[in-house]
């Protein structure tokens, strides 16, 4: 049996820890799991946040690598079971993660994303501009989302929202059968790197953007019209283009003109 299987077991037992659907939590058991997330972060990095440590798959491997980790969990019996085996360059407090990722000056997030959350993560993510890479654990259907060209059928506001702000990248992929429990879908990990700061602009796009995704198939120029109150003139934006297919820099230009 492997090292870490064993390890997440016997804290899991110690944490008197049935892992939570509501939660999102299942557990990395399988030390390549830990190894795709690794080969994600940036060179030299010093300092991180971890959302959601869970009982530390990722937390202690990233710990040899990283000066300075902030490991945000909100459980409190996780907690008190992981402040016995953290090392001492790891911060452990208990919280919101996506709160606290909204603030903190920190250059590298990374977090093996409870599924429903990954969303808010993101945009937590986008709104703080001192984080420069996001390495995270998704769904693989939202990675297709993140990462969707315009015009195809996974192309929505996330898209947009990812890829206004970074250079969007799938480096991994993990399977049910790494996890203690095994959750129905595969992660993908994705690595998200800072092309833009967080701005008054960008907010706007993208509520432009959660307008306009709500006909998604109807004419793109007739669309953010109504949405905007008012009448446009892009390049960007060809007569016939569905919303579907409008670029994620073009949503950008129509609030900027």
């Amino acid at each position: 049996m492997p090292r870490l299987r064993e390890l997440v077991l016997r804290l899991a037992r110690e944490a008197g820890v049935r892992p939570s659907r509501r939660l999102g939590q299942h557990f990395l058991v399988d030390e390549r799991g830990p190894r795709v997330f690794l080969s994600a972060f940036p060179p030299g990095a010093r300092s991180a946040l971890e959302i959601g440590p869970g009982l530390g798959s990722i937390t202690l491997p990233a710990s040899r690598v990283l000066p300075s980790i902030v490991a945000v969990e909100a459980d409190p019996r996780i907690v008190k079971t992981l402040r016995g085996v953290l090392p001492g360059n790891v911060a452990l407090v208990m919280g919101d993660g996506v709160r606290a990722l909204e603030k903190w000056p920190v250059e590298l997030v990374y977090s093996n994303t409870p599924f429903n959350l990954t969303g808010e993560i993101i945009e937590a993510a986008a709104r703080n501009n001192r984080l420069a890479t996001a390495v995270l654990g998704v769904q693989r259907e939202v990675a297709a989302r993140i990462t969707a060209e315009p015009g195809s059928s996974d192309y929505g506001r996330l898209s947009v929202l990812a890829q206004l702000l970074f250079t969007v990248e799938v480096v991994g992929a993990i399977p049910p059968w790494w996890y203690y429990p095994r959750p129905e879908v595969w992660t993908s990990v994705v690595r998200l790197v800072r092309r833009r700061r967080w701005s008054s602009r960008v907010e706007e796009a993208l509520r432009l953007a959660r307008c306009a995704f709500t006909r998604r198939n109807k004419l793109a120029v007739r669309v953010l019209e109504e949405c905007l109150g008012r009448r446009l003139r892009l390049p960007c934006l060809a007569p016939s283009a569905r919303v579907r297919g409008v670029e994620p820099e073009c949503f950008l230009k129509a609030v900027e003109t």
